[in-house]
């Protein structure tokens, strides 16, 4: 089996990290590369990083000299990835124990370069919030209304693609690398595997809490990375509004409405 190098960044995330590394130590899918990248925590995250680097030789851990920010770690991890396969996981989030599995499997069967898949939601204390579903495929128009590719899911072909480093702005991120990726020219079209492969969760601390910046975020990543016009940007930021606050409020209405997209 071709070999998944697998980017975490990481920032105090003492709490969770264990929680994180040990879902991917659980797959059944073997051959990976974890790669920790540490944006120069002040708790004990660095400390939990080196035991499991030390328990488990598919675990590296680098540390950045100074805070680079969640774009800043992800690249300085994607700088050493020898996979083929590149795949993310958030320090606070966790993976099912096939996600991997059914991903490459699903990746291979449909020679597909670019795959995300639905994902479940937990909060602070992993109790579980709901479901989350996304359309069968998205390209770069469809993208330009949501961000319909859950970070925590996202697989992509580097022997396809090569390494897509992330734009390194704030927020929206991960936002702005899909609509990099899908406006590059060699993959027009992500795929979705219909099956939860991973838990995200919600918090009080991230940086997507201030919602005013988030839409900012939003509105700069289609008009920097989605080749929108400021007018365009606008318009698209009022379905994307709405959609939020069904997804929110409705979310049954919200999975029916996105896999018909």
């Amino acid at each position: 089996m071709p070999l998944v190098s697998i980017i975490m960044p990481s920032y105090n995330s003492e709490k969770f990290l264990s929680c994180a590394i040990d879902s991917v130590r659980a797959q059944t899918f073997k051959n990976w590369e974890l790669i920790v990248c540490d944006d120069s925590s002040t708790d004990k995250s660095v400390l939990i990083a080196r035991e499991y680097e030390a328990l488990d030789q598919r675990i590296t851990l680098i540390e950045n000299s100074y805070s680079k920010g969640a774009p800043g770690a992800r690249n300085s991890a994607l700088d050493l990835a020898a996979g083929r396969y590149i795949a993310f996981l958030d320090s606070d989030d966790v993976w099912y124990i096939d996600k991997l599995e059914q991903q490459i499997s699903f990746m291979k069967k449909y020679q597909i370069a670019f795959c995300y898949s639905y994902h479940d939601l937990m909060d602070e204390n992993s109790s579980f919030l709901g479901s989350y579903k996304a359309p069968i495929k998205v390209n770069s128009s469809k993208m330009k209304l949501s961000n319909f590719i859950p970070c925590l899911t996202a697989v992509y072909d580097s022997k396809v693609l090569g390494k897509v480093y992330q734009p390194e702005i704030t927020k929206r991120n991960d936002f702005a690398l899909w609509l990099k990726i899908l406006n590059g020219g060699v993959v027009d079209v992500a795929y979705c595997l219909p099956s939860a492969t991973a838990k995200y969760r919600s918090n009080s601390y991230g940086l997507s809490s201030n919602k005013l910046d988030s839409l900012l975020f939003f509105q700069r990543c289609l008009t920097d990375y989605g080749q929108c016009t400021r007018l365009e940007a606008y318009a698209y930021s009022i379905f994307y509004l709405v959609l939020i606050v069904i997804k929110k409020k409705f979310i049954k209405i919200y999975n029916w409405i996105t896999v018909r997209l």
